[in-house]
């Protein structure tokens, strides 16, 4: 029995990705701040969300073929277009092994935030550790997780705006 169990840990670790025997929590943790990460845009410019610093950013994890993620993004878009005149960034990334399919969905939702490609899903397993889809953080413009939202948000109500306003500055 013990002999058995030892070969199968075994097992697990030699043939589960890395990711999965490493990865943290599903969130992190309110207050810390945001792993930095580098992606390219669908417009190929690298983005570095260091590059942020100053702004609130809702960093959506997200890809085309979940359903509830491509439901929710024409209410992200309504948010970014109403908030982004205030200090508020979208960055959506998509963890479609290619971008063809999310450039379809871009142009045909008319999305207007930054779309980032997260392909090999690096910085969604090993950084953001972010296993449901959709999930969205809350980073505020120190770079410090305020929020997490884990699943389909109506982005543009009431309720959502409130939490997303008060990290945004102050005019």
């Amino acid at each position: 029995m013990h002999a058995t169990l030892l070969f199968i840990i075994t097992l697990l670790f030699f043939f589960l990705p890395a990711h999965s025997i490493l990865a943290s929590d599903s969130t992190l943790a309110l207050g810390a701040p945001a792993p930095a990460f580098e992606l390219q845009s669908l417009d190929g410019k690298m983005v570095k969300l260091s590059d942020l610093k100053g702004k609130v950013v809702l960093l959506n994890f997200w890809s085309t073929r979940c359903a509830p993620c491509t439901a929710e993004l024409p209410s992200l878009n309504r948010l970014y277009a109403s908030l982004r005149k205030n200090g508020l960034e979208v960055c959506a990334i998509s963890i479609d092994a290619s971008d063809k399919p999310v450039r379809e969905l871009v142009q045909e939702k008319n999305l207007t935030f930054t779309i980032l490609m997260d392909s090999e899903k690096e910085t969604y397993f090993d950084w953001y550790a972010a296993p449901p889809l959709p999930m969205t953080y809350l980073i505020d413009a120190g770079g410090v997780i305020r929020q997490t939202f884990s699943g389909p948000q109506e982005w543009d109500s009431s309720a959502v705006k409130k939490k997303i306003v008060q990290y945004l500055p102050k005019k």
